[in-house]
């Protein structure tokens, strides 16, 4: 309930992410000018994973509003935004966030919308980019804050993103 005593409805798309609908991975495209990222913080009531309405006792899930080139979703409140040049031309080709339900969500200038990581990775915190050496292999580090191992990777290579391991 809100402060009214109105129930609080919300899409799926709000509840679980907020982030634009996910379809097919596809490979990033290089952005060919700077992303004009901004963010802003609002409180959103989290959905039972029943699938139910939430109730005055339910959770409340930060998130965080995160737009760059026109494509508009949500991350985990004080989750690090990690906008990544991997060409090294001064500017961002390829964003990455942790969305409030812990997936990792990514976009480029070329997306049209927010796409979720594959691998089915969760985590607590982005880390940022990895350098490979390899200007075709490019990864991405997130923090899990409850597993044996805390850092995790999924790279780019081979024109498809592949599964989520541990860095080392």
């Amino acid at each position: 309930m809100n402060a009214r005593g109105m129930p609080l409805r919300r899409s799926i798309a709000a509840t679980v992410l907020g982030l634009a609908l996910a379809g097919g991975m596809s490979a990033p495209a290089h952005a060919g000018s700077t992303a004009q990222g901004s963010s802003s913080a609002a409180v959103a009531a989290a959905r039972p994973p029943s699938g139910g309405e939430g109730s005055a006792t339910g959770v409340a899930a930060c998130r965080a509003r995160v737009t760059y080139w026109g494509h508009t979703g949500y991350k985990k409140c004080g989750t690090s935004t990690a906008a990544v040049d991997w060409n090294r031309d001064g500017r961002t080709d390829e964003v990455f966030v942790v969305a409030p339900d812990r997936t990792v969500w990514h976009t480029w200038k070329a997306a049209g919308r927010w796409v979720e990581m594959p691998g089915n990775g969760r985590a607590d915190e982005m880390r940022g980019s990895a350098e490979t050496g390899n200007p075709s292999r490019r990864c991405v580090i997130v923090y899990v804050d409850n597993a044996s191992y805390h850092y995790w990777q999924n790279c780019f290579y081979n024109g498809r993103w592949h599964d989520w391991g541990v860095t080392g």
